[in-house]
């Protein structure tokens, strides 16, 4: 269904946010872009230049006089005004929704799970690209439908990462093929459950018919409702035999899911065609960043939630591991993060809101390795005195307490290691500060209060 609504209201202006109102614009409408933080300088430039209406600093009454309210995916669907909107029958959809009413193209690819889903995302564009398909790749992994449009014909296979905050708002969104990888908790300070959050999941499925394909994991199985689309499985039995040369054991599943995915489309698929270890990279996911006096870096800052960061753990079976986590909880336990942390040994090094809650976590299980840290300069100093083979940023947390994104996060960790490296530069590797056998180089550093 096109959107009548002559105006509209769009609430958050983040990327999601702006490519709305671009398109809103675009299509004649007249648009009010609102966000609870302060706009950018530069942003608000822009709104000026295309006179697009904006206010910042809180959602007031002018959000309701629209005939429509798009949602950024960020924006809970039960904040106040969006309570009064409902109360007066306006309707609310999110950014995706608003896109795909838009987009001419309905051979749409979309792609949803717990972990893994850029990473698929990405493997199928990349497959059906190297056989000649025109493909356009979007969503949550960083570029927002709606400022793809233009790029869409009837032909073009859309292959859109999904993310739960956007399926809460879909009422018409229909994928030609559904993808859901995997499930843990996350995102529980939000959904409020795991069973809610695997049911919003589920929403990828809600508009496909018999005509359609569902790709799931065999591990679902058992809590999947009944589906109307056409059901096709994968599991640890289906990973392809290929050489995966230094790239991480966890990443045959993202490439079972895109194979999968990808042969209905293209049956003979052929994976000699691609970059297989440049596809399966992806910035800011178990990313190798240099290796200082003996301890190799990696950016590990995609991964926001505690699934995530164990398969970043079990990525390294045989090195030590100095561990940095922390940031802003999303709800979940952190017992099978501690557990597994104990188990090995790790070194963690915490920072963020959820310090304390880690803390508390490890202690409970008898696990003292871990130390409070300010920033990542703290981080990479006492990582490299630490002496571990290995610092891991895998935060298992979200990253909006000290950042604006995790791609933020990941670049100031990054920039952290570079200044290490620079400040040791003059240092030959037979001069690098000397380092004792890690049980006993251990600093005990001081508890902040607070977190």
């Amino acid at each position: 269904m096109k959107i009548i609504a002559k105006s509209v209201a769009i609430l958050g202006a983040g990327r999601s946010g702006l490519a709305a109102a671009r398109l809103l614009h675009n299509q004649g409408k007249r648009v009010l872009l609102s966000d609870h933080r302060s706009i950018p300088p530069q942003v608000k430039g822009e709104l000026r230049v295309h006179e697009i209406a904006y206010e910042e600093g809180g959602h007031t009454e002018r959000v309701l006089d629209g005939e429509l309210i798009v949602l950024s995916p960020g924006v809970p669907l039960e904040i106040p005004i969006l309570a009064e909107a409902r109360r007066r029958g306006i309707p609310i959809i999110g950014e995706l929704e608003l896109a795909y009413r838009s987009c001419k193209s309905r051979k749409i690819i979309a792609v949803t799970g717990t972990k893994g889903k850029s990473t698929t995302t990405k493997l199928i564009g990349e497959l059906l690209r190297a056989h000649g398909y025109k493909v356009v790749v979007a969503g949550n992994i960083g570029r927002p439908l709606s400022g793809e449009l233009e790029r869409i014909d009837e032909e073009t296979i859309v292959v859109l990462e999904v993310s739960s905050f956007q399926l809460e708002s879909v009422v018409e969104f229909h994928p030609w093929i559904s993808l859901f990888l995997n499930l843990a908790p996350d995102h529980l300070e939000r959904h409020g459950s795991l069973e809610n959050y695997f049911r919003i999941k589920c929403r990828i499925f809600s508009n496909q018919t018999d005509e359609d394909f569902a790709i799931v994991h065999r591990s679902l199985l058992p809590r999947l409702p009944e589906l109307r689309p056409r059901l096709l499985t994968f599991g640890p039995e289906d990973l392809p035999r290929v050489e995966l040369g230094g790239l991480f054991p966890h990443l045959r599943e993202d490439l079972a899911a895109a194979l999968c995915a990808a042969r209905l489309v293209e049956p003979g698929i052929d994976l000699s065609r691609i970059d297989l270890e440049k596809a399966l990279t992806m910035p800011h996911r178990l990313e190798f960043v240099a290796e200082v006096g003996g301890v190799r870096f990696y950016d590990d800052s995609k991964a926001t939630n505690v699934m995530a960061t164990l398969a970043a753990i079990a990525s390294f079976p045989d090195s030590s591991l100095t561990l940095i986590l922390g940031g802003r909880a999303k709800g979940e336990s952190f017992s099978p993060l501690a557990r597994e942390v104990k188990k090995r040994r790790i070194a963690a090094l915490l920072l963020g809101e959820a310090e304390i809650d880690l803390a508390r976590e490890f202690e409970r299980l008898g696990h003292q390795r871990f130390y409070f840290i300010h920033d990542f300069h703290e981080a990479v100093r006492l990582a490299l005195e630490i002496g571990h083979e290995v610092c891991l940023l895998s935060p298992a947390c979200a990253s909006f307490d000290m950042f604006s994104d995790y791609a933020a996060r990941g670049e100031a960790f990054r920039e952290a290691v570079r200044a290490l490296r620079s400040s040791l530069s003059p240092c030959s590797s037979d001069q690098s500060p000397s380092r004792s056998h890690p049980e006993e180089s251990l600093i005990e550093l001081p508890r902040r209060e607070g977190g």
